[in-house]
């Protein structure tokens, strides 16, 4: 009997060490198990989830790579909706506010919105620093893994031979334009053979609508009004508008671009007609370089002939100013946030700060090469290949807030091609802004952010 109490006695205290945590590597926020999605392989955050655990023993990272964003934004709102879903999750830079009700913002002494602007670029801290809807106050919703821009893609070769004086793309839109006729191949009364740049249709080029919104950028366009309930993007934003389909039309001296030079059903669409040497210019992301081997691959198997990959160069993107102070160029990125039903959310934050810490910055940044959000890195990523023209472009990203990036870029791409197709330019884009304001009436009746409800006294 005597032995039998000690046993229990010594049962009890083993069970006391353990749920005080005495045989844990660390404490931290306690155990936790922590789902992660997210659209990079696996291979990206396996060493960051591997060192992270050596001092996290308690806490279990699970990864899940998903391929399609738009897919993944409608299955995050699925499961989000349900009470399931992931703890942590990429965050693209134009899904808040729409979702930030999803989301479970930061509680940080040290990572304050202050700090967060001194650790990250300017557009990231615009994008993930919004006003929490349950009282206006704003906070940190997400923390950017990096932040790309659009730029030229450009064949050297094709430069060389038709601006020798330059060897290079123009570093402004209205230059470019002129320069455009000087690599137009099309006999005469015959079909286009070769321009210039992919710009003019949404059909066939994938980034139409990001285009399109870096030009509403770069000139200025207010794209909501003051209560952010209505956008008014069509007045201010005509004249670039015109300027974008004005490649797509054949009785212009810039003509560049039509719905044959890569079939609409192509999914390389512009990336096709660049590599096969149809246009010596494409506008596109950090990461097209990264699949650029084996998207050369792809289309020379449908393709007789393809450029030399020696010859793709990259420049900054053209601006409407040639005042530096007034550049612009459009961001596009995702950040990590944390979900509202996430079980033990301090945990989740944890990591999420881990992840986009300068070391682990380091490591994806190694891994994907895509351009760093994080001051503490540009100088260095200045200094490499390629990723100089992005990381150089920083300082002047901006975005937009959209709604809803799916329904915009659907309305603004059936405005693209009604212009191209014969419908005044002027209708078709008013038309778009209709649309999309008869969304927002619908789905944000009370604007983007809404001012929260008074709690009774």
């Amino acid at each position: 009997m005597r032995y039998k109490k000690l046993f229990i006695v010594a049962a009890a205290v083993l069970m006391l060490f353990i749920l005080s945590g005495c045989f844990k590597k660390s404490t931290g926020s306690g155990a936790a198990n922590l789902l992660f999605y997210g659209l990079d392989d696996s291979d990206v955050f396996d060493q960051m989830i591997a060192q992270y655990k050596q001092s996290h023993s308690n806490v279990q990272i699970r990864y899940k790579k998903f391929n399609d964003p738009t897919e993944f934004e409608n299955l995050l709102v699925n499961e989000i909706a349900e009470g399931e879903g992931p703890d942590v999750f990429f965050v693209h830079n134009t899904w808040l506010p729409r979702h930030t009700k999803k989301l479970v913002p930061l509680a940080s002494e040290t990572l304050t919105a202050k700090t967060f602007s001194e650790t990250f670029v300017n557009v990231a801290a615009e994008d993930f620093i919004q006003p929490d809807p349950n009282d206006g106050v704003k906070k940190i919703y997400a923390l950017p893994l990096y932040a790309d821009t659009l730029a030229l893609y450009y064949n050297k070769e094709e430069f060389e031979r038709k601006l020798p004086e330059r060897g290079k793309p123009a570093n402004t839109w209205e230059i470019l334009k002129q320069d455009a006729d000087k690599f137009r191949q099309q006999p005469e009364g015959g079909k286009l053979e070769k321009g210039l740049i992919s710009l003019g249709r949404a059909d066939n080029i994938a980034l139409a609508t990001d285009i399109l919104y870096n030009f509403f950028l770069q000139a200025g366009v207010d794209f909501y009004d003051a209560d952010f309930k209505q956008t008014q993007f069509a007045n201010k934003g005509q004249d670039v508008f015109d300027y974008f389909v004005s490649f797509a039309v054949s009785q212009n001296k810039n003509y560049s671009w039509d719905g044959e030079l890569t079939p609409v059903d192509r999914e390389l669409k512009e990336v096709e007609a660049f590599l096969s040497g149809k246009v010596a210019v494409m506008v596109g992301y950090s990461d097209f370089y990264q699949r650029l081997e084996t998207d050369l691959k792809n289309v020379k198997s449908r393709n007789p002939s393809v450029i030399s990959k020696d010859d793709v160069a990259v420049a900054p993107l053209p601006q409407m100013s040639t005042d530096e102070s007034n550049f612009k160029v459009l961001a596009n990125y995702y950040g990590l946030a944390v979900s509202r039903n996430a079980k033990n959310k301090k945990a989740a934050w944890e990591f999420v700060q881990y992840v986009t810490s300068k070391n682990s910055a380091k490591t994806y940044h190694l891994r994907t090469k895509r351009p760093t959000a994080r001051r503490d890195l540009i100088e260095d990523q200045k200094k490499e290949p390629i990723t100089e023209v992005f990381a150089s472009q920083l300082g002047y990203a901006g975005s937009f807030r959209i709604y809803s990036d799916q329904k915009f870029a659907a309305f603004l791409k059936e405005a693209i091609q009604n212009a191209v197709n014969g419908q005044s330019s002027k209708s078709a884009l008013s038309g778009a802004q209709s649309k999309i304001n008869d969304l927002l009436k619908l789905e944000a009746p009370n604007g983007l952010y809404p001012k929260p409800a008074k709690k009774k006294k």
